[in-house]
Parts: structure tokens; sequence; C-alpha cells
């Protein structure tokens, strides 16, 4: 049920968030995803010791204040400034060590060996593959020796990858696709891929689920979630 809940929220935040819905529920007082972890994140600090963790695209921090309970200095970021804000709040009610920056990824400074954890949870899959290549890399610089990347993806699997296809919205880039109705990108990932791209890293865990996902319909989605130690 937890996975299923996962998914369900997963999903819609990509596509509210994309269509900048999320700036309007971020600011009521409700957390739209709750304070609870994001899956899987408990299993990967048992490969990360303590130290600076970066939350890509963030949201409201629940991954953020959760890291800064389990001893993390943490750095949240996201584009969208109500989320961040409400961290913020969070973070100084608790004094949690936690610093929001508002920044779209493709804009951010990646410090050479900075980060024990970097976390990429759905923000990959709305990056052309050509981008998301050249931000490995920078994590990968980004990240001290030992560090871990925590990353959750949608997999060619997905059955939007067919949907997508069939409505002829490919580009040149393989198994990435335009959305014109919210002008942005939307890439597949396949585990050979991931394993390609992920050359560099040790990765202690790549598994592909499928999984219910209730919301609307009873309907499944595929993700691939990877934990990756740099060498």
């Amino acid at each position: 049920m937890a996975e299923e809940l996962f998914v369900i929220k997963l999903k819609r935040h990509f596509f509210f968030h994309l269509n900048f819905v999320w700036e309007k529920e971020y600011k009521t007082r409700r957390f739209y995803w709750g304070l609870r972890p994001v899956i899987g994140l408990k299993e990967v600090l048992k490969y990360t010791k303590k130290g600076i963790a970066l939350d890509i695209g963030a949201g409201e921090g629940r991954n953020s204040i959760f890291l800064a309970k389990n001893g993390f200095e943490v750095e949240a970021m996201d584009k969208i400034k109500a989320g961040l804000e409400k961290c913020k709040k969070l973070a100084k009610k608790y004094n949690l060590p936690i610093k929001t920056k508002v920044i779209d990824i493709k804009n951010f400074d990646f410090k050479k060996n900075r980060y024990t954890l970097i976390l990429g949870i759905g923000v990959f899959d709305f990056l052309r593959f050509s981008e998301f290549k050249k931000i490995i890399k920078k994590i990968y610089r980004s990240l001290t020796k030992n560090g871990i990347f925590y990353l959750i993806v949608f997999s060619i699997r997905d059955p939007a990858f067919k949907r997508y296809k069939e409505k002829n919205l490919a580009t040149k880039e393989k198994n990435t696709f335009y959305l014109p109705k919210i002008k942005m990108y939307r890439h597949f990932f396949s585990k050979k891929e991931l394993l390609n791209l992920l050359g560099n890293f040790q990765v202690i865990k790549i598994r592909e689920e499928k999984i219910k996902d209730v919301h609307d319909f009873p309907h499944y989605h595929s993700l691939i979630r990877v934990i990756a130690r740099k060498k």
C-alpha cells in the first residue's frame, strides 16, 4: 500500500508541478505529500555516512526534513518557492540544518566533492536525455568519495511510454518525447541505459517495479529505483 500511494503522488507531482499548480498547492497550510520520506530512503541510510545532502526537486521538503533529523546538513533545491518556504518554516521550528535554494537544476552549481548523499526523485524524467547525461557527470563530481546517489525514474515499460509513441510525440533523442501541452520533455529509462550512464558508479541496487496506481481508476506504472555509490 505504501508503494501504491507513493506512485499515485509521484505521478500527480509530475504533471501538476510542471503546470505550476503546485505554486498554489504549496501555499496551503497542509503538506500535500505529508512528511513521510519517499520509498526506499530509509534503506539508503544504510549505505551512506552523515554529511551534506543535496535534495534535488525537494518540493515541500519531506525528504530533506527526514535527512536533517537523521544527522545530515541538507541543501534543498526546487523551482517552486512556495514549497521550499514550508520546508524553511519546519526547519526553523525544529532547529534543523536545512538550507533552501529556488533554482532550476540546469542552472545549479554542483560544487566538487561536496555531498555525501544526493537525491533525484521524480526530476530527471522531465529533462532531455542529453541534459540528463551532463547532469549525471556533475552529480558524480559533486559527491564525496563513497558518496551515494539515489534516484527514482519511470521506465520504458510504463504505459505512458507507449501512449506517447502512438501520439507521435517522439524526438530525435531516443525514448524522449516532447509534450506540447506542458511545453516540457519526458524521458523514459531502461535499466541498461541507466547502468551505462552510471558506469563510473558502483551500483549497489537497481530495481524495476510494476506498481499499482489506484488514482482515478486502477492501472499500473513501472519505476526504476537505483542506489549508486561513487567509486
